[in-house]
């Protein structure tokens, strides 16, 4: 039987204003698996009415204790229940079971993190330079925001955006993209009596139906979206009408630099995490490797080794190291990208087709993809895959690779492969990068900022910054009683 994933708005499942329903597609095997309620306007309208009138709550809004306490409950919640969401996950967007379960395990550390930050904030005094006066700032809350996530790492990528908005005092109205919205509306169901209601709503479907309707909202005053750079397009403009703020985390074409002395077995390693074991379905991936003439030969065959050695199969299963592509449209993309690539005179040096997986010869299953020979004017080179595709570029001297690495319309990320630490930082300032990652690749934590530059985006997420995000400065002013205004005349 196909299960149906309603709205979840003020703290209950909410069937579709529309009575329609959006077939989901389990990746491995291609068939459908469930439907997510398909949402319009009104189905918009009550979500938000739900979310402004929680998040004016004084008990919610101007009590901080409060606050910190509900979001450890999350936390605690989803320490004790959070294996009920991997299959669920796993079923929408066919990622492999060892990055989904780890990725649930950390899920409630996102949410505790937040709750521990919030109890340290402070009122902070200002130092003027004037006298007779004094001043400190008050943080209140936006209060209603909307948090438009991606398919590739719902509910991760959610708690980047909920949890900090939630410890700010705000409500939120969450849209998951139509193609993996499953875990997030379960998420909000498994919270159901441990938040209040109207906190964290769920409205799903398409993104013109749903996510525009959220960003055109007036009780809307905050928007943090992540997807793609069309996409963050779209709610930059929209936001921009209503001079409303949006964070925006969209596309990468992130560089990975290996020069000639690095370790080559943990960059050999590093490639292969940042590109190939998430089937490029990274933000983050590290889709260009810029690697010194000297060593790129013999990196490329162990990368090829490496390859061979790789599982494909069930991503529920332990042993699988390939799942499929997340669904057919990301899918037929990968295949066309690689295709053009070819014609422009790109050698394929591993990979670069559908791989079929007995048992599952329906899923989106797509080999691990070497190109060689890429000019970096092609467009397999500038404009993001997001998937399992590796450009080879090499480079002769320190001031190649980084005129290669720069010369971008992206700016998320970016590896540095050496073991002269030194020069890994001096090469690292010079990188036109939101992150830089040495000698390692695609660490995450609630204390480092995340986002990027240029077309990447703009504004952070997590970091020590990530709850004022979510809020607005205030300052007070405060005169002494007997002392003349400095100002009066």
């Amino acid at each position: 039987m196909i299960r149906r994933f309603q709205h979840f708005i003020n703290g209950h499942s909410t069937p579709p204003n529309s009575g329609e329903w959006i077939d989901s597609i389990n990746p491995a095997t291609g068939a459908v698996w469930a439907q997510i309620a398909r949402g319009n306007k009104a189905d918009v309208d009550l979500a938000v009415e739900a979310a402004l009138t929680a998040s004016q709550q004084p008990d919610w809004r101007d009590s901080a204790a409060n606050r910190s306490e509900i979001l450890h409950g999350i936390a605690d919640r989803l320490d004790s229940e959070h294996k009920q969401l991997i299959e669920i996950e796993i079923n929408d967007n066919g990622k492999r079971i060892r990055e989904v379960a780890a990725q649930m395990a950390g899920l409630g550390g996102w949410y505790r993190h937040f709750a521990l930050a919030l109890a340290k904030m402070e009122v902070e005094e200002l130092t003027l330079d004037l006298e007779g006066v004094s001043a400190h700032l008050e943080l209140i809350p936006y209060g209603v925001i909307g948090a438009i996530t991606a398919w590739n790492s719902p509910l991760m990528i959610a708690a980047w955006k909920v949890a900090p908005a939630l410890a700010g005092g705000n409500a939120v109205i969450i849209k998951p993209s139509e193609m993996a919205s499953a875990s997030t509306v379960l998420f909000a169901e498994v919270l159901s009596d441990v938040v209040p209601d109207g906190l964290i709503n769920v409205v799903t479907g398409y993104g013109d139906e749903v996510g525009a309707e959220i960003v055109d909202a007036d009780a809307v005053k905050k928007v943090s979206f992540t997807g793609s750079e069309i996409g963050g397009s779209k709610v930059a403009t929209t936001a921009a009408k209503h001079v409303k703020p949006s964070t925006l985390e969209l596309g990468g074409k992130s560089p990975q630099i290996v020069f000639a002395d690095a370790d080559l077995e943990s960059a050999i390693n590093g490639v292969m995490s940042g590109i190939f074991l998430s089937n490029g379905q990274s933000c983050v991936a590290g889709s260009r490797l810029i690697i010194h003439d000297e060593i790129r030969g013999a990196f490329v065959e162990r990368l090829k080794e490496k390859l061979d050695g790789l599982h494909f199969g069930n991503p529920l299963r332990e042993d699988t190291d390939i799942g499929p592509i997340a669904n057919e449209a990301q899918f037929d993309k990968i295949l066309s990208m690689v295709d053009r690539a070819r014609q422009e005179g790109a050698t394929i040096a591993a990979g670069g087709s559908k791989k079929v997986v007995p048992g599952f010869e329906n899923g989106f299953f797509m080999e691990p993809t070497i190109l060689e020979n890429v000019s970096p004017y092609a467009e397999i080179w500038r404009k993001e895959v997001f998937g399992p595709v590796l450009c080879v570029h090499s480079f002769s001297n320190k001031e190649e690779a980084i005129t290669l690495a720069n010369d971008s319309d992206y700016g998320l990320a970016a590896g540095i492969w050496t073991t002269d630490e030194g020069f890994a930082s001096e090469i690292a300032s010079k990188i036109d990068s939101g992150t830089v990652y040495i000698n390692h690749y695609r660490s995450v934590s609630a204390c480092a900022p995340v986002g990027g530059i240029k077309k990447s985006g703009y504004g952070r997420e997590l970091g020590p910054n990530a709850i004022r995000d979510f809020m607005q400065e205030k300052v007070i002013w405060n005169g002494k009683v007997g002392v003349p205004d400095p100002f009066a005349r």
